[in-house]
């Protein structure tokens, strides 16, 4: 289930869609100093991606969120981008916030979701607006952790 939930912002002059082509895809990457990826690991991606949401501007991609999970109770937010020619419009409020409602809107009420995502360094601050905590917190929870692997 790929969805794009658009909300209404009557300064929004930009187009919100669910697709993305694997060069605009790239495209944003590097422009926020990722990594590119092949094309076989673009379209595994989409194919298991359950939420995307790309911001396009006259169709080129300047916002991308993407999301994964199990459907019911984990999901983890992946590739929140937002081209630096773009930073600082909102367009990064209105992927998180349409995120947000795609998670309300496939949990039952009265049921507990589980929501992560690993946020560039200096990003935390803007996910701590939504209510996203930084781990570690609490007596039970410990710090986020990953892997970069290659294959030789």
């Amino acid at each position: 289930m790929k969805t794009a939930y658009i909300k209404e912002r009557k300064t929004m002059k930009y187009q919100l869609d669910n697709k993305i082509s694997y060069e605009d895809y790239n495209a944003l990457r590097t422009a926020v100093k990722w990594k590119e990826i092949s094309k076989r690991q673009y379209e595994a991606g989409l194919k298991n991606t359950h939420y995307t949401a790309v911001i396009k501007d006259k169709g080129t991609a300047v916002g991308l969120a993407k999301a994964l999970g199990d459907m019911g109770y984990y999901f983890l937010l992946v590739d929140v981008i937002v081209h630096p020619d773009y930073q600082g419009q909102g367009l990064g409020r209105v992927l998180i916030e349409n995120f947000l409602k795609f998670v309300d809107d496939s949990a039952v009420s009265g049921e507990n979701v589980f929501i992560s995502l690993l946020s560039a360094k200096g990003k935390e601050a803007f996910y701590e607006k939504f209510g996203f905590k930084t781990r570690p917190y609490g007596e039970r929870y410990g710090a986020g952790m990953s892997i970069h692997y290659t294959k030789e």
